[in-house]
């Protein structure tokens, strides 16, 4: 698979974009970073340069996406603005296309349905909790994975149980079919994402993982 020099991240600033950037620049490559507060981006270096903008902005996309090889998105709910993601996505895949970007890789959560599911009661409990209190969020979760399945992109959606801010490490387990446990840590859940920038297993395809 290609070798990737730069990386476009979108939701640097949260609790799991921090650990992406992180392992990014820890394993050499440059790094791309969109926030719309540049003082919440803790990290510094060389290698690492920020886009002020909002996601929402499909010019602030393409500027983020200019001179980058691949995209890994940790983009999280918001309450206020709940179609934040499909929104993004759709961006995202125009803007790839306009500078020729194959690989793209999203987090997202278990609520996601795809047609290899088969998810048992516990995951499946979780899920009607979400669509009971965010429905507008699953929705537009639901909405995003559609327009990647719509798009040629190399895309992964990775859907992670529970993230543990730590930098403990354990053994990573993936299904394609339902959540394997209830947690991840934040490194361990970071290294999948980086790692799989180079994987060819998961492409166009929803792992569920946890550790």
């Amino acid at each position: 698979m290609k070798q990737f020099k730069k990386i476009a991240v979108l939701g640097g600033t949260g609790k799991a974009g921090r650990f992406v950037i992180k392992q990014l620049l820890e394993k050499g490559y440059e790094v791309k970073a969109l926030t719309r507060n540049p003082a919440k981006l803790t990290q510094s270096s060389r290698s690492l340069e920020i886009i002020q903008g909002d996601a929402r902005d499909a010019e602030t996309i393409h500027l983020l996406l200019k001179g980058c090889d691949a995209v890994i998105s940790t983009i999280g709910p918001a309450i206020k603005t709940p179609d934040t993601c499909s929104i993004a996505t759709g961006h995202v895949i125009d803007a790839a296309k306009r500078n020729k970007i194959k690989r793209y890789i999203e987090l997202a959560g278990l609520a996601i349905d795809t047609p290899s599911d088969k998810k048992g009661f516990k995951t499946k409990l979780v899920v009607s909790i979400m669509k009971l209190f965010v429905p507008k969020i699953i929705t537009d979760r639901q909405k995003a994975y559609g327009l990647l399945s719509g798009s040629d992109l190399d895309w992964t959606l990775v859907r992670s149980s529970m993230i543990e801010l730590t930098d403990t490490r354990r053994v990573i387990k993936t299904s394609l079919y339902d959540s394997p446990g209830r947690k991840i840590s934040a490194t361990d859940l970071a290294n999948f994402l980086v790692d799989e920038l180079t994987n060819e297993k998961y492409i166009r395809k929803a792992p569920f993982i946890s550790s």
